[in-house]
């Protein structure tokens, strides 16, 4: 599949750097990429290989050292050499609001119903009225199979469920991009499919997704483009996962994918 044009409608990420202070390398060393509006970029990679730290510095949870974040051809996020500042980056709230993120852990508030921890954000940070915004709580928890729990609190549901909240939680802020660090390790097996189901469904919908998953089988079903991250560095990059999963390009690749061979 041709790479998409250089102007890119849609999300993208131009050398980027990221170094913790005293640290010998960049844990991100010279990053590039884009996703095109409505498209899933899926992120590979042994442990340790900077896939999280990718979606933390997207997010502006963690400041770059080095390199642009853009969307829609506007730069959110510049890098500052030689710099670790504490905490997030230097983005204003309605910079951070177009970029969502759903963490392994769900990180759900547990004083608040299903119904609080969603609308939470959205009133008080966007200032959005309440009614509007429960109103639309209870549209997303129907779209992930969930709306009879709405007052239920998050210690009453199993971790699938919470973590299906937790999209809803992401999802009512309407974000351009939505970021998905390995929402399934930390589920049962049979909990797996009912979030990868809501995902895939997203996907269909139009939603630009960069996801960060274990799960090869889903990953080969849901990407548009695949990057292989390995020692802080993309390895490979493929805009065919097919082509991808079937016939690797680099050693590397190659190793990687055959971890998850068994015969």
């Amino acid at each position: 599949m041709t790479e998409p044009e250089t102007t890119c409608k849609g999300f993208e990420v131009n050398h980027l750097v990221k170094q913790y202070a005293n640290a010998d390398k960049p844990v991100l060393d010279d990053i590039s990429f884009k996703v095109e509006h409505g498209s899933v970029l899926v992120v590979l990679g042994p442990s340790g290989s900077g896939k999280s730290t990718l979606l933390r510095t997207i997010a502006g949870l963690e400041p770059i050292q080095g390199g642009t974040i853009s969307i829609n051809n506007q730069v959110i996020d510049a890098g500052k050499p030689g710099t670790e500042r504490a905490g997030r980056s230097d983005r204003s709230s309605e910079l951070r609001t177009r970029i969502g993120m759903v963490f392994q852990s769900y990180d759900l508030f547990p004083n608040k119903t299903v119904l609080g921890n969603i609308t939470m954000a959205p009133v008080l940070v966007q200032k959005r009225d309440k009614s509007e915004v429960e109103a639309e709580a209870i549209r997303l928890l129907g779209r992930v199979g969930l709306a009879d729990r709405k007052d239920s609190w998050p210690h009453e549901l199993s971790g699938g469920q919470r973590q299906r909240v937790a999209i809803c939680r992401a999802l009512i802020l309407h974000p351009e991009v939505l970021l998905l660090d390995e929402i399934t390790a930390a589920l049962d097996p049979e909990m797996v499919r009912e979030v990868l189901d809501v995902v895939l469904e997203l996907a269909k919908s139009g939603q630009t997704m960069l996801i960060v998953t274990h799960e090869m089988q889903f990953a080969r079903a849901i990407a548009d483009h695949i990057i292989l991250l390995d020692g802080g560095r993309i390895v490979e990059e493929s805009y065919d996962a097919q082509a991808f999963f079937e016939h690797p390009q680099t050693e590397r690749a190659q190793q990687f994918l055959h971890t998850f061979e068994f015969e």
